[in-house]
């Protein structure tokens, strides 16, 4: 039983490796161009990247149990150096992968902000 369900969790995790794009919600409404690049190790933890526009930006604390993703993303503000924390998990089914990011509030921000905290969109897998 074990082994069954170890050669189940290396056959999805295969399946996550690659580049896998979308589009997420953006500022107002508008629909952001996303990719990243997933690595699984052995280990079922999950490092690669967030391609950006000026730099791409590298996937901490990411976990693959089963068909569930989770991982985090730090952004730092252009203009004020804040370092803004993404939380995204997720499931993957076939070559898509249902994602939801969410802001992580620090608490002395505002918690009125215009933007909601939870936003959820789909990627395709690209290439393996």
């Amino acid at each position: 039983m074990l082994f069954c369900t170890l050669a189940i969790s290396a056959a999805v995790a295969a399946d996550l490796n690659g580049i896998w794009t979308g589009q997420a919600p953006g500022r107002r409404g508008a629909k952001d161009d996303i990719a990243f690049q997933f690595k699984v190790t052995r280990a079922g933890s999950i490092t690669g990247k967030l391609f950006g526009d000026e730099s791409d930006l590298p996937i901490e604390e990411g976990s693959l149990v089963g068909d569930k993703l989770k991982f985090s993303i730090t952004k730092i503000d252009y203009y004020s150096g804040a370092k803004v924390k993404f939380l995204y998990s997720g499931t993957i089914a076939g070559d898509q992968i249902e994602l939801t990011r969410e802001r992580v509030v620090k608490p002395d921000e505002e918690s009125q902000s215009e933007e909601p905290t939870k936003q959820k969109f789909m990627l395709k897998k690209l290439v393996s």
